[in-house]
């Protein structure tokens, strides 16, 4: 365990330029070829071409000139143009017209002195000053360099001032601390959005110590949010259990004042907590955030006259025995009220005498009402009768032998090793995060850690239907495509790309995301028959939907979410869910996501707000709308006038033949029926065998953008997923 004592050692550029061999008097500038023309830092960026943000920032502040200085001697972080763009192109333009807040940000990525990766990988683990006064922490995720929460992607880019090493995220400075006048406690209650922290620290007693301004601590402060995934009855049962409430509360105690910065150097460590438990604090370089037990740091240094208080959006429980009811799984779900469905179906199987015994110990992700809803009356009225499939859908949803608790599933989820074993023989599930919410494969967990006897429940949102097994495959890769008329333009691209024996070769491996006939209608025809015209070209394109090497099934494609894949092709591919049912219908809105229907419906800025959506297949293999004059009367048009549609993953814009805009889903057009009167009308759906309601999933797993349909056609050399997008960019 790393000592307190490190989080305040500033490390000089001196101490790091002695580590380098040399002193603060380094200049690589000396000793070159006079004839050479002087390369300053500004001149490697602007000559790099990936910096292009960060010259025009230093421009208008005048830094520019700065570091272009030929005595002077630097070293950079700079942030990447796809770093700055992460801020928003709103948040960029704000920092250029205050220059000033602008000017120290960018100090805040230059140190005086030349220290190179060998320097700064061995100050790993404490603070450097920057030229704004504040520090910046570094530490290691491996053998990959953190600036703060940033990851350095490149090292010892030279110039002769300097020396650049670069990051892909833009680095904040940290909140100065001024001269706070409220104690964390008061800070709390003022704040309004830690009532239920407040009430817990007063029912354990916990206030008084929190309020004691004498004492100096750091608090990684649950919100309210963060107590209600736990559920009302776990929450009134901890009030009551004031001894567990401590000991819960307290591990979220820290004995000193740690701001963020210093906290950041203990990446990878644990950190001793008042109770004496030993709590990781790590760097989680995907969402580029600090955690702390699992959770996820959202707000950072808010200073009080005793300390701080870090903002975190998960009840840390860790090794604390929670207060459980003298009842089974069985019985605490009958009791909710919320898990009719369910209970009938573990009582069709007979599993609900499994659950109800208590010398064994399960964690159990239960679909709510609402999630067995979404299946459809028809679907579960079939499963009821066919209860060998129905047992194995419900063992699928199964830990046995492990109570495995909120924050124990998001550390798992946040590891290398992200998948869990269940009841259900030979199928594991996948364990993610998107934000702060916890994903087993492609359900969300609603409220989390429901104390029975002989266990826990974590509520879902959907019903996890177990993916399909390889069994004995007897056709390759090509030969299963060739077999499914569906797969017949990827075929053709196929043969025309000569990429037809590399996945036939039955001594490989390959993971392939194959389009459609339909998802290759929507390229337009003339682009489409340009591609199949120029094989090179193709090849580049298909070879981004293929994997070598490895076999990725739905469940290790689940637990990649949030990261990025290599293709054959040399692509890195974004894997990620997409959660339709958390998307935003706000007044300037034209298109919603509806989770009942499971379909695109009017926005709150659209015609028919709430009326369903429609796509026409006349459109396929156009760049635009096929629907006009007589047509756009009774099939209307979603029309979008402020040329904005980000609010849903897939939406874009097309242009109409009189020049209006109209949002289109995955590169097809939208429309409303006008025979539709109502909310939830689907009239038109089938209409002349053209027309379709636009149907969505509420959680895609999305390969690049691109939605998988279908998942786990396995083969002799590897397993087809079925994209609905062709991938091009």
């Amino acid at each position: 365990m790393k000592s307190f004592k490190k989080l305040f050692f500033v490390v000089s550029l001196a101490a790091l330029l002695q580590a380098c061999g040399g002193g603060s008097d380094h200049n690589p500038a000396v000793g070159v070829d006079p004839v050479q023309p002087f390369e300053s830092v500004v001149d490697v960026a602007k000559a790099d071409g990936s910096f292009e943000t960060l010259v025009a920032v230093l421009e208008a502040t005048g830094l520019d000139q700065t570091l272009d200085d030929e005595e002077g001697n630097f070293t950079v972080f700079a942030p990447t143009d796809d770093a700055f763009a992460l801020l928003g192109e709103d948040a960029i333009n704000a920092l250029l017209d205050d220059t000033n807040t602008l000017s120290n940000i960018l100090q805040y990525h230059v140190a005086t002195g030349y220290a190179d990766s060998t320097a700064v990988t061995e100050a790993a683990g404490s603070k450097v000053e920057m030229v704004n006064g504040d520090s910046i922490a570094l530490s290691l995720d491996g053998d990959t360099l953190l600036v703060n929460k940033v990851t350095v992607t490149a090292v010892d880019v030279t110039a002769d001032n300097g020396i650049i090493h670069v990051i892909d995220a833009v680095l904040i400075p940290p909140t100065a601390k001024e001269e706070p006048t409220s104690n964390i406690v008061d800070t709390a209650v003022a704040a309004g959005s830690f009532t239920t922290l407040v009430a817990a620290l007063q029912a354990s007693g916990l206030d008084a110590t929190l309020a004691d301004e004498t004492s100096q601590f750091t608090v990684f402060a649950p919100t309210d949010a963060a107590f209600a995934v736990l559920g009302d009855d776990t929450i009134a049962a901890l009030l009551e259990d004031t001894d567990t409430l401590s000991s819960i509360l307290s591990q979220h105690v820290l004995s000193a004042e740690v701001p963020a910065v210093d906290a950041f150097t203990l990446n990878g460590s644990f950190v001793e907590t008042v109770s004496g438990a030993s709590i990781p604090l790590a760097i989680d370089t995907v969402a580029d955030a600090l955690t702390f037990g699992g959770a996820t740091v959202v707000t950072e240094d808010i200073y009080t006259s005793n300390g701080v208080i870090h903002v975190i959006d998960m009840v840390i429980i860790a090794d604390v025995e929670v207060p459980a009811p003298a009842k089974s799984i069985v019985d605490v779900a009958v009791e909710a009220g919320g898990f009719t469905t369910l209970v009938a179906a573990l009582q069709a199987t007979g599993l609900d005498t499994v659950l109800d015994d208590s010398a064994s110990t399960f964690t159990v992700f239960a679909p709510s009402d609402a999630a067995f809803a979404l299946l459809g009356d028809d679907t579960i009225n079939a499963l009821l009768a066919d209860t060998d499939s129905l047992q194995e859908i419900l063992l699928y949803h199964l830990v046995s032998g492990a109570e495995v608790l909120q924050d124990a599933a998001v550390n798992l989820a946040n590891s290398a090793d992200n998948t869990v074993a269940t009841a259900s023989a030979d199928r594991a599930l996948a364990l993610s995060t998107i934000g702060s919410a916890l994903y087993v494969n492609q359900s969300a967990v609603s409220t989390a850690n429901i104390m029975a006897d002989n266990g826990v429940i974590h509520v879902i949102d959907q019903v996890i239907l177990p993916p399909a097994v390889k069994g004995e495959p007897s056709l390759n890769i090509v030969d299963t495509a060739l077999s499914d008329s569906q797969f017949s333009t990827l075929v053709t691209a196929l043969t025309e790309a000569d990429l037809v024996s590399t996945l036939a070769d039955e001594t490989a491996t390959f993971t392939v995301f194959a389009p459609t006939n339909d998802a290759f209608a929507k390229i337009e025809t003339a682009t489409l028959d340009g591609l199949l015209a120029d094989p090179d070209a193709l090849a580049g394109i298909l070879l981004k939907h293929v994997i070598s090497g490895a076999e990725v099934g739905a469940v290790a494609a689940y637990a990649a979410n949030g990261t990025q894949v290599d293709s054959a092709g040399g692509d890195s591919l974004s894997v990620g869910l997409v959660n339709f049912s958390k998307t935003t219908n706000a007044a300037n809105d034209e298109v919603a996501y509806d989770r009942v229907s499971q379909r695109l419906v009017g926005g709150s800025n659209s015609s028919a707000a709430g009326m369903t959506l429609y796509v026409f297949d006349t459109d396929l293999g156009s760049a635009g709308s096929n629907c006009n004059g007589g047509c756009a009367t009774t099939w209307t048009p979603v029309l979008v006038t402020d040329d904005e549609v980000g609010n849903i993953s897939g939406l874009s814009l097309i242009t109409r033949d009189d020049g209006a805009k109209q949002a289109a889903f995955q590169g097809r057009p939208l429309y409303f029926y006008a025979n539709d009167t109502s909310a939830g009308d689907a009239n038109g759906q089938g209409a002349g065998g053209v027309w379709w309601t636009a149907d969505q999933a509420q959680v895609a797993l999305q390969i690049q953008g691109s939605s998988i349909a279908t998942s786990n056609i396995f083969t002799t050399n590897g397993v087809i997923h079925v994209i609905d997008t062709v991938i091009t960019n």
